[in-house]
């Protein structure tokens, strides 16, 4: 069947896509509230990271691949489907959405639930790596393996996908915000400044390699926790590729964890295919060469890892083949 609208609950992003239109929206994935109650989400609750007022809290729909705010959930779905269903629109539009694997059966159900209540009608489920990639450009529905690496936000997992599924894969519960975490604690042990979170993604987006550390230096600025004042320091690559290794080890582990454990037939699929690097993660600089190196496998990085997931979603609305191979409708 033909899908009407794909919806990603991102970590970071919450993302929509329609047959017609392709990307229809698209905002970070924050929701503040205050006593319970919703009082922003997208950019205006993303502009509260490190700001937020007394009594608010900051949170996301989901959190390591699984619904950590039902609440706010239920709040992106109205906002995102409300366009859509009564009057004039679209009669009971079908609706996918992209499933990391880490929800629980009791979490789709709240997902299809609300979407039905708000008016959605046939809903379905499609595998994140599947999706990944296919965004990539790759041809899913070939029996040949294909590794595909999410280096997400909330979590990391690498899969290996043949005929439009998932065969097999390795995933940890936490993502590239740990390196965030590990740069505020390392900043403040070694400088004596505390910094917030946004603080953190400009470092690590400014010093940030995989690669052996540069002789460059960024300035911090945050709060001095000797004097109670603001202060500012000077960081350098060295200090915050302490917090990078942890997480390309990892990512090692895990990649070389799939090779271990993929069935004997598709290995030379994966020797001669490679691993596609995908998620907002794979932008670290030099990722894909020390991966190359450590795995054994040659890594490809599309032009655009953090956006793999929804053109892949977008794919399969505009392919009623391929969204029977990969669609599982619920």
């Amino acid at each position: 069947m033909l899908w009407d609208i794909g919806i990603e609950l991102g970590e970071t992003a919450v993302r929509m896509a329609t047959r017609e239109k392709g990307l229809a929206f698209a905002a970070p994935s924050w929701g503040a509230a205050r006593k319970g109650a919703l009082i922003a989400i997208g950019d205006e609750a993303r502009q509260m990271l490190g700001r937020t007022p007394p009594g608010v809290t900051l949170s996301r729909p989901l959190e390591h691949g699984s619904i950590a705010d039902a609440r706010l959930t239920a709040q992106w779905l109205t906002r995102l489907l409300e366009p859509f269903v009564g009057g004039a629109k679209v009669n009971r539009p079908s609706v996918v959405f992209l499933d990391g694997g880490r929800l629980a059966p009791g979490e789709r159900e709240m997902l299809i639930d609300t979407a039905r209540e708000l008016g959605a009608g046939t809903c379905g489920f499609l595998e994140e790596a599947v999706a990944a990639a296919a965004g990539a450009g790759l041809d899913v529905s070939r029996p040949e393996g294909r590794a595909v690496l999410d280096a997400g936000a909330g979590r990391m997992s690498a899969s290996l996908v043949a005929r439009g599924r998932v065969v097999l894969a390795k995933g940890l519960s936490y993502g590239f915000d740990r390196m965030n975490e590990d740069i505020v604690q390392l900043v403040r042990a070694e400088t004596g400044l505390r910094i917030g979170f946004q603080a953190a993604e400009e470092l690590k987006l400014v010093l940030g390699s995989a690669l052996p550390a540069r002789e460059v230096t960024a300035t911090a600025v945050g709060l001095d926790m000797k004097t109670g004042f603001p202060g500012e320091r000077e960081i350098s690559a060295v200090q915050i590729k302490r917090a990078v290794d942890p997480l390309v080890d990892a990512l090692t582990l895990l990649i070389n964890g799939l090779i271990g454990d993929a069935p004997e037939e598709l290995s030379a699929d994966l020797l001669k295919g490679g691993l596609i690097l995908t998620g907002g993660g794979a932008l670290l600089s030099g990722l894909d060469a020390v991966l190359d190196e450590r795995c054994g496998l040659p890594c490809h990085r599309p032009e655009t890892p953090g956006m793999c997931t929804f053109k892949g979603m977008a794919r399969v609305l505009q392919d009623k083949k391929l969204a029977d191979l990969t669609v599982r409708a619920v």
